[in-house]
C-alpha cells in the first residue's frame, strides 16, 4: 500500500510537470494553468497543507509552484525529489512528516535565496571555477590569518554535507548541482538543523523560539550564524536572508494526501 501511494504521487508530479510544459506550448496563461493543475491535485485526494494546522506523518505530499520563475525545469526536478524522498528521510532521521514538510518548503526558499533557483550569475561563476574559488579562500585566510572556509556547493549552497546523506546516498559535494541531490542533501541538512535548534530552545532557555517561528531562527543556523541565536540577537524580521526566503517560500503551494487522523508531536 505505501509503495502504491508513493508511485501515484510520483506520477501526479509528472502527470503536473507535463502541465506546465503543454501549457507553455499552448500559450495558455498563469492562471488556468494553475486552475488545472489544483483540479487534478484534488481529483487525487490531496488537500492544501499548512504547518501545525496539517498533522499526518505518512501522507504523500506534493510542491506546486505558483510564480512563474519558479516553474523551471530545475525547480521541477528539486521538488519533484524533495516529494519522492520524504519517505526515505522520514525514515532514516526519524522525522515526523508534518516536519519534513515545513523544512521541504523552506528548502525552496532556501533554493531562491542562494541561487535564485540556480539562475544566478554568482552561483554559475562559483560552480564552473571551485578551484579558483577556494583558491581565493586560501588568499584571504593568509592575509587575514583566519581557517580557510569551506566552499559552498550546489543549488542550495552547502558548505558540510550531512554524515547520513554521504552514508546512505550517492551524493558529494560535487554532484550538488543535480536538483535531485541537491534536494536530498538540504533536506538532510535542515533535519539536523532542527534537531540542533529545539536543543538550542532548552540547554538556552531560548522561550521566544517555538513551532510557530522555526521558519524565521532555522536560516540562521544554515547561513553560519547560531551564534546570533544563542546570544538572542538574532532579528529574523530585519534579516534579508529570511526574509528574501520566506518570499520565496510563498510562491510554492503545499499538498497532503490524507491518509487518516494523525497527531504531531514537536517536541
Amino acid at each position: 500500500m505505501a509503495f502504491k501511494q508513493r508511485w501515484l504521487a510520483l506520477a501526479l508530479t509528472l502527470i503536473v510537470s507535463v502541465g506546465f510544459i503543454d501549457s507553455g506550448r499552448a500559450q495558455t496563461s498563469l492562471e488556468q494553468s494553475l486552475a488545472q493543475e489544483h483540479m487534478l491535485l484534488a481529483d487525487h485526494g490531496f488537500i492544501p497543507w499548512q504547518w501545525l494546522k496539517s498533522s499526518c506523518d505518512d501522507c504523500s505530499i506534493m510542491l506546486l509552484p505558483t510564480h512563474e520563475k519558479v516553474r523551471t525545469e530545475k525547480v521541477r526536478l528539486f521538488i519533484q525529489g524533495l516529494s519522492a524522498h520524504k519517505k526515505d528521510l522520514q525514515a532514516l532521521y526519524k522525522i515526523h512528516g508534518a516536519e519534513y514538510t515545513m523544512l521541504a518548503q523552506m528548502a525552496v526558499g532556501i533554493l531562491g535565496r542562494e541561487s535564485l533557483f540556480g539562475e544566478s550569475n554568482r552561483y554559475r561563476l562559483k560552480e564552473a571555477m571551485p578551484g579558483g574559488v577556494h583558491l581565493l579562500k586560501v588568499l584571504q585566510s593568509y592575509l587575514t590569518g583566519k581557517p580557510v572556509n569551506e566552499n559552498s556547493r550546489g543549488l542550495t549552497q552547502i558548505k558540510f554535507l550531512p554524515e547520513l546523506i554521504t552514508q546512505n546516498y550517492d551524493i558529494n559535494s560535487d554532484n550538488l548541482s543535480v536538483p535531485e541531490n541537491a534536494a536530498v542533501a538540504t533536506m538532510g541538512y535542515l533535519i539536523e538543523a532542527l534537531a540542533q535548534l529545539k536543543r538550542r530552545v532548552v540547554l538556552n532557555k531560548l522561550d521566544h523560539i517555538n513551532p510557530q517561528n522555526y521558519a524565521d531562527y532555522l536560516p540562521y543556523i544554515y547561513f553560519g550564524g547560531t551564534r546570533a541565536i544563542i546570544k538572542k540577537t538574532a532579528t529574523p524580521e530585519k534579516n534579508l536572508y529570511v526574509q528574501d526566503m520566506k518570499v520565496f517560500m510563498s510562491w510554492i503551494e503545499v499538498y497532503e494526501q490524507p491518509l487518516g487522523p494523525q497527531t504531531l508531536d514537536t517536541h
